[in-house]
C-alpha cells in the first residue's frame, strides 16, 4: 500500500493492514518524508549531542559528532554541486517582455 499525504490512513485503517502492507506504507512514507531531509552540517550534530548527552560530552563524543559533520556537509555539498550542473545561466527570449531601447521615454 502506497502512502499518500493527502488521503493518511486512520489507527483503524492501519490496525487492519496486514504486516507486509503495513511495512510497505512505512517504507512509502519514509520515502515521501526524506524528500525534505538535509543532513546536519558540524556545529548542530554538536549542538544536539550535547542536549542529547544532558549537557557535557566527552572529548571521543565531540570528535565523533564532528565527523558526523563533515559527512553532513560533504553530502550537501554533492547535493548542491548536482543540482548547480542543472541550473543553466542563458535566459529564453520567451521569457522576456521589455527590451532596452536606445529611443527617449518620452517623446516617441
Amino acid at each position: 500500500m502506497k502512502y499518500s499525504h493527502k488521503n493518511e490512513l486512520t489507527d483503524e485503517q492501519l490496525k487492519g493492514l496486514s504486516e507486509d502492507e503495513f511495512f510497505e506504507y512505512l517504507d512509502s512514507k519514509s520515502a515521501y518524508l526524506k524528500r525534505s531531509t538535509v543532513p546536519l552540517d558540524q556545529y548542530h550534530t554538536k549542538k544536539y549531542a550535547t542536549a542529547a548527552l544532558g549537557g557535557t560530552i566527552s572529548t571521543n563524543q565531540l570528535r565523533k559528532a564532528k565527523e558526523i559533520g563533515k559527512q553532513g556537509e560533504l553530502i550537501k555539498a554533492q547535493t548542491i554541486k548536482q543540482a548547480a550542473t542543472k541550473v543553466t545561466t542563458k535566459v529564453p527570449e520567451l521569457y522576456v517582455k521589455h527590451h532596452k531601447t536606445n529611443r527617449g521615454q518620452w517623446f516617441e
